[in-house]
């Protein structure tokens, strides 16, 4: 794949370790992915877009790809993501076309096994709460004597529930991630990036990744309804109270992780600058924990937080 550098300027990524590039000319429409930083994400990126390129869904196209440099040029979605226009809007339009997104996600389950995806177990989870212990803890100077009960009642009651690992998980199912795409009909105004971290895994994940955004705290008066809508279009084979458990518990660890992540992230760049979202996770954590109502995990959290 040839393309002239001088074309191009780079977009900022956050977090992330991809580089990504833009047409200086807008008409082109497209970017540049370079995943130069880790071969895996880049094959995996290609494999799942071929994948979710079957579903009736906005993925973008990819028009070219290099895999000595792992890098992929695909169509440009352009400037409008869910975390910029969300608080602008009503959140509920553009929610329910990424629940929809999902929803079509979920009716295709069919080659999930050809598509070499992990599956979540109890060693993945506990090596994501880890963050919150290695980080959070020395940040507040918590005793260590709280890390083996941390570790002994996340374990306890994460047997206690009785998982399905089986569906797609895209893992980064957030608002940075998410385009509007006004120019689209029905769902596929809803645009989908950054997919190659996806698991085979807990069937709500992406919709608390969606609904419980722990940098932004937007209108959340719709969750409720978006979460029964969204288990109702996919038929699930448990009730929906062990459905909301399942959930509320999976969504407590993640935001659990991310407050670990935010420090993490300012130590290593020695800045302040993730910190500014720690109030809004510790918002989405305690909301969490409230409608879990798992006595165990409330007090313990109690001793750590709240």
């Amino acid at each position: 794949m040839k393309f002239n550098s001088s074309d191009f300027y780079r977009i900022q990524s956050d977090a992330s370790h991809k580089k990504i590039y833009r047409f200086k000319n807008e008409n082109k429409r497209k970017i540049l992915i370079d995943f130069s930083y880790n071969r895996k994400d880049y094959l995996s990126f290609l494999e799942i877009h071929n994948f979710l390129s079957m579903i009736n869904i906005s993925v973008p196209k990819i028009f070219d790809n290099d895999d000595s440099k792992s890098i992929i040029l695909m169509e440009d979605f352009g400037n409008s993501r869910y975390d910029k226009i969300i608080n602008n809007t009503n959140p509920k339009e553009i929610l329910i076309d990424a629940i929809n997104s999902l929803i079509e996600i979920h009716k295709t389950q069919k080659s999930l096994v050809n598509i070499g995806l992990q599956y979540y177990d109890f060693s993945t989870f506990k090596f994501e709460i880890t963050e919150f212990v290695d980080f959070y803890f020395p940040y507040k100077n918590i005793s260590d004597d709280l890390i083996d009960e941390f570790f002994y009642i996340w374990k306890y009651e994460f047997e206690n529930l009785n998982f399905n690992w089986n569906s797609f998980v895209h893992k980064d199912f957030e608002l940075s991630n998410l385009m509007h795409l006004p120019q689209r009909e029905s769902h596929l105004k809803c645009g989908i990036l950054d997919f190659q971290n996806a698991f085979i895994g807990f069937v709500g994940w992406d919709v608390f990744s969606l609904l419980e955004n722990p940098r932004i705290y937007f209108e959340d008066k719709y969750n409720d309804e978006l979460i029964e809508y969204f288990f109702k279009k996919t038929y699930q084979k448990i009730n929906f109270k062990d459905f909301l458990i399942q959930y509320y518990f999976l969504n407590t660890a993640r935001q659990t992780r991310i407050i670990g992540r935010w420090i993490n992230l300012d130590k290593k760049n020695k800045s302040k600058y993730y910190s500014k979202y720690l109030n809004v996770t510790f918002k989405r954590l305690k909301k969490s924990l409230f409608h879990l109502q798992n006595e165990k995990l409330s007090k313990l959290y109690n001793s750590i937080i709240l």
